[in-house]
């Protein structure tokens, strides 16, 4: 596998192949080697009758063997031993009768008291991060509308070479900015965020504006509503530039306009899907961005590109105006220069909303810390890799006990619930027949393989997850937090299968001029602890305060 994990990937791998490797005997059971029932061409005929749908002679042809791979899935679950009593990993909670706030959101950050302006240039202002933007809007040093039209002039004069920006949305910013210095005038200050200006993925509706999934399909589509977390963005008093690319129907760096780039290297991808994200942020054009995961989606770009992400716990953030992928995996999540601004993004986003039924109201708090005393931290990596390790180096003289630790691998055959429910979520569209108009994107192949997959296999596959999601909250045992080398790939899966929050963060580059970063993994609801150790990291490195080389 590649050094940089590409989401198209690992969805092929867990969806199409038998990547995966097979859980220890003691806990998954062992694989069979035992053929399966032969399939042919009139096999899925005949269950396409059962569904009423009806694919080509040549889509039969391509879903064949990835229908037989299935099959062999399918004979991996079913022998894992699951208690009969053991129910599967979904949850259904009925429809609160009103939106409900977190009223633990505690976040502290270092003061930048002595920040002024003299001599900065726009470059300068626009790579500041957004604690420190903050501060300068809250001492009146810049307007929010000054820093807007920076952050918009950048945006209109990098996306032609880096392909990020898919609506400008300028009249909306200069609006908000306006209404953010007003208010900033009389007294009345919203908070951390209040002036600062944002971009967001493109799956998230704003009112009036394009929301286009990055796919042909939807190029023209209009929601007539805002997200949740655009709303809550705007009562922070946050500034919305636009909307920003993402992989065809979030996978990968591929969208109608063709590939968003890696400001670090224009030759190649920013990996995805939240790919404008991750490069907008990276090129200084944006204060921090929005992103979303399913399997990677946020950690995956912000290691190509340099930046700072955070994959929080499934329920964390509301989804709703957001499009559906999958009903139990989707996340939402702040993409941005450093850990600390990714506390104070989440601190604006994070509760419980009567339109998203999976959210909840939990307790987050976040402070910067002089040492890391009475933590124990595992190392991913092992015991060999500790030695000369930098971070390893860090956290040890910050009082930190740091051990090695080995994730249990994830189990073959899960990678279904992705499967199913994203042709779930696109029914309609591989009914239609449109779902051809999805190009250079894996989806059309993996929507349809989808059709395939009885209820009791996914169901199984669910009982199966939440088995693993068991096994890997008792796979941290006494630690406080894991840490691994890039995104922690060899848990990508288990860990967006289990719902529990991932930081990530820049960290130089590796002996051939590959982006370097780490990961920060912990238990669900603890971000605040991955956040506050990502960001002693950050304070004695300077990897996140280099820009890219742009002309």
């Amino acid at each position: 596998m590649d050094a940089v994990f590409s989401r198209k990937a690992a969805l092929k791998a867990m969806l199409l192949t038998a990547a995966g490797t097979a859980m220890p005997l003691r806990l998954f059971g062992q694989e069979s080697d035992r053929s399966v029932a032969e399939l042919s061409i009139d096999d899925l005929k005949a269950i396409e009758k059962v569904a009423e749908i009806e694919f080509t002679t040549e889509e039969r042809k391509r879903l064949l063997a990835d229908v037989k791979t299935s099959q062999k899935d399918f004979v991996a679950l079913r022998q894992i031993d699951v208690e009969q009593k053991v129910a599967p990993a979904v949850r259904f909670e009925p429809l609160r009768a009103a939106s409900v706030r977190n009223p633990k959101v505690e976040v502290k950050t270092t003061s930048p008291s002595r920040l002024g302006l003299g001599g900065m240039s726009d470059a300068d202002i626009a790579f500041l991060s957004a604690r420190e933007l903050g501060h300068l809007i809250r001492t009146k040093q810049i307007s929010s509308q000054r820093l807007t039209a920076i952050y918009l002039e950048r945006l209109q004069r990098y996306s032609p070479e880096l392909l990020f920006l898919v609506t400008l949305t300028p009249d909306l910013a200069m609006r908000q900015a306006k209404r953010a210095d007003d208010e900033i005038a009389r007294g009345r200050y919203r908070g951390p965020l209040h002036g600062l200006p944002y971009g967001i993925k493109d799956l998230f509706a704003v009112r009036g504006y394009p929301t286009t999934y990055g796919a042909e399909p939807f190029e023209r589509q209009v929601l007539d509503e805002d997200a949740t977390v655009v709303r809550r963005l705007e009562e922070a008093g946050a500034v919305l530039l636009g909307k920003l690319s993402m992989g065809a129907l979030a996978m990968d760096d591929h969208w109608f306009r063709g590939k968003t780039k890696n400001p670090w290297n224009p030759q190649e991808g920013s990996s995805g899907s939240s790919a404008g994200s991750a490069s907008a942020t990276a090129a200084g054009c944006v204060a921090f961005s929005i992103g979303t995961e399913t399997q990677g989606s946020i950690v995956s770009p912000s290691n190509r590109c340099r930046v700072s992400g955070l994959r929080p716990t499934f329920g964390r953030v509301s989804r709703y105006g957001a499009m559906e992928l999958s009903y139990s995996m989707d996340k939402v999540g702040p993409i941005c220069r450093t850990a600390e601004d990714c506390a104070l993004v989440l601190a604006a986003i994070i509760g419980s909303d009567s339109r998203d039924p999976t959210t909840v109201d939990q307790p987050f708090a976040f402070r910067p810390s002089r040492d890391l005393k009475g933590l124990k931290i595992g190392f991913e990596p092992g015991e060999e890799k500790m030695q000369g390790d930098p971070v390893v180096k860090i956290l040890r003289e910050a009082g930190a006990t740091v051990v090695p630790h080995k994730f249990t691998p994830a189990p073959r055959g899960v990678g279904v619930v992705l499967d199913v429910e994203c042709s779930s979520a696109f029914d309609d569209l591989v009914r239609s027949g449109r779902i051809n108009e999805v190009k250079n994107s894996l989806w059309p192949q993996f929507m349809r393989a989808g059709r395939y997959v009885p209820a009791v296999e996914y169901l199984r596959a669910q009982r199966v997850r939440r088995v693993m999601a068991e096994q890997y909250e008792r796979d941290f045992g006494d630690l406080d937090l894991v840490v691994d080398e890039g995104i922690a790939v060899g848990t990508i899966v288990t860990s967006n299968q289990a719902g529990t929050p991932q930081a990530i963060i820049p960290f130089g580059t590796d002996e051939k001029g590959a982006s370097r970063s780490y990961s920060l993994l912990g238990r669900a609801y603890e971000e605040g602890v991955l956040l506050r150790v990502a960001d002693y990291l950050q304070k004695r490195s300077d990897h996140h305060l280099k820009r890219p080389p742009l002309p």
